[in-house]
């Protein structure tokens, strides 16, 4: 396949832009990528390409939290993500997309505003794994349903008061085992093709840098200037799904 190479530098320069974002905060690839290769990409190929590139920076980021990995912590993630994953798969066809995304991305504006702002997080440092595993199930369905499980966990485990270090090594697990699963689906059902598998040629690269240099970035980091950044990128994150949603919910009333 030959890809134009004005398109190509796009593509690589959001992969640059996202993996570095990842690799910094642990999360957020999809919803970064998503809103720039919207205009490059092919719909039905943004996707698989966004979920390839997210198990991809993970993968690199997560070596720097590789010790902070507890099974115990860890499993109820895993089973309530099992568990989610096929719930939000089987609602999608039942979904407004658009309109879920532009009042997740008004609640996250909203909220990260208020905790950016001085207000205290909720403490949620008593819930136990019950707890983890009904936030893992949130999280898995919002992500099967509209590949937004990354908001509802990483805002859960900075509820829990872990350290910098746990809350990412527990939520960046979490995200490479569900999308490995979505992904395995894909592959299953033959939503994975040559076209998409060549654009995971031309982004890895880059992601695998930009990564790996965001990690390094993250080393540096306090746990106070951590939440912080984190923060930062859900309130962006939230901009960019309010945005974008609020453009395809225009478009359509407008018809």
């Amino acid at each position: 396949m030959t890809i134009d190479p004005w398109i190509a530098v796009q593509i690589v320069g959001g992969a640059l832009i996202a993996g570095f974002i990842q690799g910094v905060s642990g999360f957020a690839f999809g919803l970064i990528a998503t809103s720039l290769w919207a205009w490059t990409i092919e719909p039905q190929l943004v996707v698989p390409t966004v979920i390839f590139g997210s198990i991809l920076g993970q993968l690199i980021s997560i070596q720097s939290v590789r010790r902070s990995i507890r099974f115990r912590r860890v499993s109820p993630f895993l089973l309530g993500g099992a568990v989610g994953v096929p719930i939000g798969a089987s609602l999608l066809p039942h979904l407004d997309v658009d309109m879920f995304r532009f009042v997740v991305g008004a609640v996250l504006v909203a909220y990260s505003a208020i905790v950016l702002l001085g207000a205290r997080l909720p403490d949620a440092s008593g819930a136990g794994r019950g707890g983890d595993f009904a936030a893992s199930v949130v999280a898995g369905t919002m992500g099967g349903a509209s590949a937004l499980s990354g908001p509802p966990i990483t805002l859960w485990c900075a509820m829990r008061h872990w350290d910098k270090d746990d809350q990412r090594a527990t939520y960046q697990t979490f995200f490479i085992a569900t999308h490995l699963l979505t992904l395995a689906i894909y592959l299953a059902s033959g939503l994975l093709t040559l076209h998409s598998v060549s654009l995971f040629g031309l982004v890895g690269p880059p992601i695998l840098l930009s990564s790996w240099i965001g990690s390094r970035w993250y080393r540096g980091m306090s746990g106070a200037k951590f939440t912080r950044t984190l923060f930062l990128v859900l309130l962006f994150s939230g901009l960019t799904l309010v945005t974008a949603s609020s453009h395809h919910l225009l478009r359509f009333a407008g018809r």
